[in-house]
């Protein structure tokens, strides 16, 4: 009894009750409550007088009969009247209702409510009175003794009030207690999560919070029930740093809820808590959102750790940097001369060796020019070596300003210096050197006082048929600089035969400066990596001079191209005497060149404002071709993409270049099969754009290849300058970026230009490949299953295996974003053995259970079937599950065949005679042939969803589908259709004599304990497949892939399932799942 009494229950019924009698004397005391007794005693008056009146006139004529029978009338007429009479002064003069023994009043007396008396008059005046005996008022007797009192009543509404409040409220407070929201078990169940999670109603009060929350945030579980969820100190953190509310308080607004929020707790124990929440809503039935199931998993470790790599990352990026630009000093000192910036003398023979070796392998022009200072000994000896050394600063600056971007300046020796001009014939090295000669002239006589006059002579040689090596081309430039000073001096001379007959001693000077470059490659080959550098100077358009020499040939190539291939092994590439020229295609060792190259182009687009384009091109086919028919065929499909792009970029459109008579562009080879082609002085993105498209077009048409036909398919990158890099490492990377982009795009030939978004992709990828490699160690990869239901009668034939991820912080990782990731790093088979592992063994799980014969199908990976031990592997799994090899089904699709046809289908045949199961998946989709058909080992084909989900609206579709079936049935092929999400669909398949479907109509793809529950309740299946035209299936509506949002399907089926005969959560037999998203 005392724990009834201290009861809450019994506690606030007595306080409801108090109030409520409270209630009732203030509105007594107010006057709101109707006065019954006054209301009677004005009744009595008026009944008195009005008598009085009535009787006045008849006694006093003396009519006692007639007062006497009114008298009797009122007394029997009314309840209240217990008898009535009137009295003279000195008796009584008519009386009824023995009116004597009822009367106690004296004549002085003042009426009371049981006794009224009323005086007569007459012209004397009062003469007697009117006397009325009542009945006693209702509380006329004791408060106590009444039953009609207010008090009574107020006495009624506290016991009535009280025992119906108690009824009340233990009924609400049983419908409040989350006990009865949540079965026992399931809280249980919840209780051992390591997620925190809440259960808040539409208003977001908790009403449900499991022990993990309760432990973080310190407050007891019963403490929490019905606090507001958003009371606590929270602090919102979302990736994209958009969030600004709670999530699931967006959720129970109708808003969408972005994956991934990282929200912060800071609890009252002082402590800091980081939490990955997830929320899913609670629907009642007619889809109204009553609440939310919100979990919190607890990353505060791993933010940590994260902070401390994010440091350590910095601290790497920061040395990355310094390392950069460490190297990038020490590149500048390995190729650059000290003195003058320009190309130091070893780094001026490589790119020679380089322009050398292309120009006389395209059949291309090739201009040397030697240049000395006159009399620069007297210079020395009057002025000094400082002064000296500027005249041979500004003979560089010179020299440089009046060359073109590709070509190569360097010191070769004191004060003389050599010039590469590719692709220049006699009259245009000849009209350069004059050029530079008069600007020498000119420069000096500003620089310098008027007692120091500089000039310079000039020794100009081309590459001709005869010329065997740039040994023996620079030979000849410098016998005709030794003309030239012997002439007279500042002059411009050419070589000719006519000066073969000179002194040799220039000849041994060219051949020890070869000898000494080759000597410091043979003896440090890592200073020569470092040595190699621009190979031409970075200055503006040459304007036109008015020389001498015919000037209509002058620029017989005027879309110049230098081709260096970083990916050589940098021996010498010459021919030799014979005049043969190398095979190879280039010979630049190392990619410091390309670097320096990109560099000084973008110093000289800061100069001239202008842009740079980084583009790389990757050849699709050339490795698949290089494993088929060798690495010299491969070698020669990579010249005929260079000789592609050359002619591209050398018949650009003029009026695509604004007016400008050359396109600058250098072409390098990076690894084995791409090619990087750098486009300078370029003016506007839309020149970028139309060279792309001739690039495109032009390798759009296949080569010949020793008698093969090669489509020179390729995927180009582009980056610009300053829009997406301003270093060369960053245009690379990006450039690389975009070019992989590229490759992900269908269809022959594309190109991308480089987006943010496509690094914030690639960061994501790396992101996720580092995640892949530890989710299955992790237990993160889940696999789900989806039946397939014979169309004739009803029967789930079988399942589908599908692998999902779901990861700690990011929740479900599409399959589309990690399988093709996986394919990439090679995890996939690892992946594909254990998601076959996993279906084997839930085959015998089902077959212990009793479902019969339930087959399941995995797909197979194209990349898994380079294992060429793929079949043994999977028939010894089979062997060790010991399951039936008909319960295994395996999917292909039709790019199987182009990897390895011939591979492919061995592997197939022994699979199949091993008793597996084959299937052609996507059929319609890829490179579908008759001939796959007819040649692997099928026993089914499956249809596309593209082509079930359009047929309804498409004639063509429907045709598609219709002949798939046919054809598929003539070759002894059974047909699955995919995608299946309408009765229609259902009934136009069954229609076509389809053999097999799957599809949302029956149930998406759920985990194996949702997909045991479905094979128990096939009835329900078989019965939407089997009444043709009737829609009555009671579906079963699973909200999510896993227990949380499983849990809120639960609470969506309450309170019907918890207060009728399904409140342990079973659905009536037949009942199926219906969902109409996409797979």
């Amino acid at each position: 009894m005392p724990k009834f009494i201290s009861s809450p229950l019994v506690r606030i019924s007595f306080g409801l009750v108090m109030l409520t009698v409270a209630m009732l004397f203030i509105t007594d005391l107010l006057g709101l409550v109707p006065d019954t007794k006054n209301a009677e005693l004005s009744s009595r008056k008026v009944i008195v007088e009005s008598l009085a009146v009535q009787l006045s006139s008849e006694t006093e004529n003396r009519h006692l009969a007639s007062v006497q029978e009114i008298l009797r009338s009122v007394v029997e007429r009314n309840e209240t009247v217990v008898s009535a009479a009137v009295r003279s002064k000195d008796k009584l003069l008519v009386e009824y209702g023995d009116h004597e023994s009822h009367w106690t009043l004296q004549p002085d007396d003042h009426s009371t409510p049981t006794e009224v008396q009323v005086p007569l008059f007459n012209e004397q005046g009062s003469w007697g009175t009117v006397e009325i005996k009542f009945t006693p008022l209702l509380d006329d007797g004791g408060l106590f003794l009444l039953h009609k009192s207010f008090t009574t009543v107020v006495m009624f509404m506290a016991l009535a009030g009280f025992l119906v409040y108690l009824f009340f409220l233990k009924r609400t407070m049983r419908e409040l207690n989350p006990d009865s929201v949540i079965p026992e078990r399931v809280r249980k169940a919840l209780d051992t999560l390591a997620e925190g999670l809440l259960i808040v109603d539409k208003d977001g009060f908790i009403v449900f919070s499991n022990q993990a929350f309760s432990r973080k945030i310190g407050i007891l579980t019963k403490d929490l029930t019905g606090k507001r969820s958003a009371e606590f100190n929270w602090e919102m953190n979302a990736a994209d740093g958009k969030i600004s509310t709670l999530p699931w308080l967006d959720l129970l607004a109708g808003k969408p809820v972005p994956k991934g929020v990282t929200i912060k707790l800071k609890t009252d124990l002082k402590e800091s808590y980081t939490f990955a929440v997830n929320a899913s809503p609670i629907t009642a039935a007619a889809g109204k959102i009553r609440g939310a199931l919100v979990t919190f998993d607890d990353i505060t470790e791993i933010e940590i750790k994260n902070d401390e790599l994010q440091r350590t990352l910095d601290k790497l990026e920061e040395s990355k940097r310094e390392v950069t630009r460490q190297n990038q000093e020490l590149q500048v000192l390995a190729t650059r001369d000290p003195l003058t910036g320009v190309l130091n003398r070893r780094s001026l023979f490589q790119g020679f060796e380089t322009l050398f070796s292309e120009a006389r392998e395209e059949g291309d022009q090739l201009s040397c020019i030697m240049v000395d200072i006159d009399h620069f000994k007297s210079v020395n000896d009057r002025f000094g070596h400082s002064v000296g050394d500027k005249v041979i600063k500004l003979l560089a600056k010179i020299l440089t300003e009046n060359s073109r971007p590709n070509d190569l300046v360097g010191r070769f020796g004191g004060e003389e210096f050599c010039v590469i001009l590719p692709g220049a014939d006699i009259h245009f090295g000849l009209e350069i050197g004059e050029r530079m000669r008069l600007a020498v002239q000119e420069g000096s006589g500003a620089k310098f006082t008027s007692a120091l006059r500089i000039t310079s002579s000039f020794g100009v040689a081309v590459l001709s048929e005869n010329t065997t090596s740039p040994k023996e081309l620079i030979n000849q430039a410098d016998k005709a600089l030794y003309a030239a000073k012997e002439g007279g001096r500042n002059r411009v001379v050419p070589w000719s035969s006519d000066l073969e007959d000179e002194d040799q001693s220039d000849e041994i000077k060219v051949a020890q400066a070869m000898d000494v470059n080759h000597s410091d490659t043979r003896v440090a080959t890592a200073d020569r990596e470092m040595a190699m550098g621009e190979l031409g100077g970075s200055t503006e358009q040459l304007p036109a001079v008015d020389i001498s020499t015919p000037t209509e040939q002058l620029i017989t190539a005027s879309h110049q191209a230098i081709t260096v291939d970083v990916a050589s092994d940098g021996q010498d590439q010459y021919p030799k005497a014979s005049g043969l020229v190398s095979e190879k295609l280039s010979c630049v060792p190392n990619s410091v060149l390309l670097y320096d190259r990109i560099d000084q182009a973008i110093k000289r687009c800061l100069r001239h404002d202008t842009k740079i384009a980084l583009l790389i091109v990757s050849i699709d086919a050339l490795q698949r071709v290089i494993d088929t028919l060798g690495a010299s065929v491969g070698e020669k499909i990579t010249k005929a993409v260079i000789s592609r792009i050359k002619q591209s970029l050398r018949f650009t459109d003029t009026v695509t270049l604004a007016n400008k008579d050359e396109l600058l562009f250098t072409i390098s080879r990076l690894g084995r099969k791409e090619v990087v082609i750098l486009l300078t002085d370029i003016q506007q993105n839309e020149i970028i754009t139309c060279i792309l498209q001739r690039i495109v077009s032009n390798l759009k048409v296949p080569a010949q290849v020793e008698g093969e036909e090669v489509f020179l398919n390729a995927s180009i990158g582009v980056s610009v300058f300053p829009i997406d890099g301003e270093d060369p490492e960053i245009l690379l990377r990006n450039a690389s970026s975009a070019m992989r982009e590229a490759e992900r795009e269908p269809g022959m030939s594309k190109f991308q230009f480089y987006r943010d978004d496509i690094n914030q992709r690639a960061r994501k990828q790396i992101k996720l490949e580092a995640e892949l490699h530890r989710a299955i160690e992790r237990g993160e990869l889940v696999v789900y299953y989806q039946p397939k239901v014979d169309l004739n009668n009803g029967n789930i034939l079988g399942m589908e295996a599908l692998v999902r991820w779901q990861h700690p912080q990011l929740g479900i990782v599409p399959p589309g974003e990690f399988i093709p990731l996986a394919e990439q790093t090679g995890l996939i088979e690892e992946i594909g053995r254990w998601v076959i592992q996993v279906a084997c063994r839930q085959v015998r799980s089902w077959q212990e259970a009793g479902y019969g014969a339930v087959s399941v199908a995995v797909n197979l990976s194209p990349v898994e079937f380079r294992n060429p031990d793929l079949a043994d592997e999977i028939i010894a799994l089979v062997k060790e599950i010991d399951i039936p090899p008909s319960a295994l089904e395996l999917e292909i699709t039709e790019t199987v065949v182009m990897q390895s046809m011939d591979t492919a289908i061995a592997t197939l045949r022994k699979i199949s005679d091993a008793g597996l199961s084959i299937s052609l998946d996507d059929f319609g989709t890829g490179y579908s042939s008759l001939s796959y058909l007819k040649r692997f080992p099928l026993n089914k084909v499956k249809i596309d969803r593209s082509f079930i989900s359009d047929f309804m609206e498409g004639s063509n579709d429907a045709a598609i589908v219709s002949a798939i079936i046919a054809m598929s049935h003539s070759l002894g092929l059974r047909v699955v259709a995919e995608g299946v999400e309408t009765d229609e669909q259902l009934r136009f398949l069954q229609d076509l004599h389809c053999d097999e479907m799957q599809g949302y109509l029956v149930s998406r793809p759920v985990p194996r304990d949702e997909a045991s529950d479905l094979l128990a309740r096939a009835s329900g299946i078989k019965r939407m497949i089997l009444d043709y035209g009737i829609n009555f299936v009671e579906l079963m509506e699973f909200q999510g892939p896993n227990l949380i949002t499983g849990m809120a399907g639960v609470l969506n089926d309450f309170p019907t399932q918890v207060a009728g005969s399904q409140q342990d959560g079973h659905v009536p037999d037949g009942g199926i799942q219906r969902d109409n998203r996409q797979r």
